[in-house]
């Protein structure tokens, strides 16, 4: 996949495209079903598959007191893209004078004359232009002029819900992170770069590789199986976030104590994948009732694993 960053960056015969737009954050199940359908028209009519994006997330510019935690960063988030066979990502700069383009004034100058838009692929709940007045309608009146042919993707429901990244953070936050890969269509993950600790873990017989997240995470506090994956090899992960209350630490912290392997994860960059939430964080009065939660964090994380059918060490 060619990734371009923002429009004045794509070359001058670039046209006859079926495009799809929107944030794309978690590439849930709802936005696969639109980039399956994009890649699979495009293929049909000869066209070029295009997702046009945004960065930052265009709340994080307009109202950032209200900017929710992205559910992975945007190198992830062009990742999974292209794994679904889009062959161009725009990355638009998304700034306060880009948030002032009419609705139509987008339709037609970007879709029609800078995009060479063939194919548009939208879910029903679609907003654009300032202040997000644009919609379905704007879109339908555009395609009913013979502008481009506008394809409306139902919404995809989860355990009865309607997807999106919204209820997902939602999950997220709420540490149900089984109800939350429902809806991603994977694993809820958190990538970052292990660096050094204090050696607690492995002074209990636990020793443990320590995240430094790459994006802010809002999963609840708590104790999780997960898997690890990593430049060895997937693992088995019994995974603490949050704080450590036993040992006085107030500040979250991540620490994965990694399954059936000892070596040094320092310096490298891994991902957890959240399988279950196990327990809650707890005070211990000693490192003896501490030692023994952890070995049944461990126990229980083994069981998630084995029954896990997305777990492939």
């Amino acid at each position: 996949m060619q990734i371009f960053q923002g429009f004045d960056s794509l070359p001058h015969d670039f046209n006859n495209t079926a495009v799809a737009m929107g944030n794309y954050d978690g590439v849930h199940l709802g936005h696969q079903r639109i980039l399956t359908e994009l890649v699979e028209c495009s293929r049909s009519k000869g066209l070029a598959s295009c997702l046009v994006t945004f960065h930052p997330h265009p709340i994080q510019v307009l109202a950032p007191e209200r900017a929710p935690a992205m559910i992975m960063p945007l190198e992830r988030r062009l990742e999974l893209v292209a794994s679904l066979g889009v062959e161009y990502t725009i990355v638009v700069p998304f700034t306060p004078e880009f948030a002032s383009i009419l609705p139509n004034t987008f339709i037609d100058e970007i879709l029609v004359n800078r995009l060479k838009c063939k194919c548009l692929f939208v879910g029903a709940d679609v907003r654009f232009g300032k202040d997000r007045a644009g919609s379905i309608g704007d879109l339908a009146k555009a395609s009913a002029s013979g502008k481009f042919q506008l394809n409306l993707i139902p919404t995809v429901d989860a355990s009865g819900d309607k997807i999106s990244s919204s209820v997902i953070r939602r999950h997220i936050m709420a540490g149900n992170v089984e109800a939350a890969a429902n809806c991603l269509g994977r694993p809820y993950g958190i990538a970052g770069t292990v660096v050094s600790g204090a050696g607690r873990g492995r002074g209990l017989g636990f020793p443990t590789a320590n995240m430094k997240p790459d994006i802010v995470t809002r999963l609840a506090e708590g104790i999780y199986a997960a898997k690890a994956i990593t430049s060895h090899g997937t693992f088995c992960a019994a995974v603490h976030l949050g704080p450590i209350p036993t040992f006085g630490v107030q500040r979250p912290v991540i620490e994965a104590h990694i399954l059936d392997f000892d070596g040094d994860f320092v310096g490298q960059q891994i991902r957890l994948d959240f399988l279950k939430k196990i327990r809650d964080i707890k005070h211990f009065n000693n490192e003896s009732d501490l030692i023994t939660a952890i070995a049944a964090d461990v126990k229980a994380t083994k069981e998630i694993c084995s029954s896990n059918t997305d777990f492939h060490p």
